[in-house]
């Protein structure tokens, strides 16, 4: 009885551990199993990663391309601005240097005489200046004429004017502008290409 029982035993014991070991391997397969699928997901997860940054990166490289070509850009765009101003000043200071009263009552008188030599008359020739130059450049100006045009001209002060003048051949209807402004704004419409091809 004591041998059956100890038989008995140990085949209990030996059912229990194969049962015992069984469950260890299909436990340890299960684990195994568990942890080749998070090796997998957490590779898969870490190339996402990956490649999201790769892009995060490549757009953020295209951005700063971007912002440094516009910047360049501006600075560019801010220099010829800044050029094309100087030279408006430098043009502007040789206008008025070069409308002096006395220079501008030469070319008023040439400017009348030869109107007067084609059409006779000068009674609709119209003169503005600047309303401080006015009677230094009608009296300089009328000992240029001659007796019969003296009459016919007509000058009048403008608020507009700095320099230069605007003169009428039509009673005031239609201006040719030499004013300062006038000058500057013909001289530049021909230098501001001409600048632009020198800076561009």
């Amino acid at each position: 009885m004591s041998e059956n029982l100890k038989g008995l035993l140990e085949k209990i014991n030996q059912e229990g551990i194969k049962s015992a070991e069984g469950k260890a391997r299909a436990i340890e397969d299960k684990t195994r199993i568990d942890a080749e699928k998070i090796l997998i997901d957490a590779k898969k997860l870490a190339d996402e990663i990956i490649q999201k940054a790769k892009l995060e990166a490549e757009k953020t490289r295209i951005s700063a391309n971007l912002s440094v070509k516009q910047a360049s850009r501006d600075l560019l765009l801010a220099l010829k601005e800044d050029i094309r101003k100087m030279l408006n000043k430098i043009i502007e200071g040789e206008i008025n240097k070069a409308l002096s009263n006395e220079e501008m009552a030469g070319i008023l008188a040439g400017l009348i005489d030869k109107y007067t030599e084609k059409n006779g008359k000068a009674d609709d020739i119209k003169v503005l200046v600047k309303k401080e130059d006015l009677e230094k450049i009608k009296n300089t100006l009328m000992s240029k004429l001659k007796d019969r045009v003296k009459a016919g001209v007509e000058f009048r002060p403008s608020p507009n004017i700095n320099a230069g003048f605007s003169i009428s051949f039509d009673k005031g209807k239609s201006y040719f502008d030499f004013s300062d402004e006038g000058l500057l704004e013909t001289l530049c419409v021909y230098l501001n290409p001409e600048l632009a091809k020198i800076i561009a």
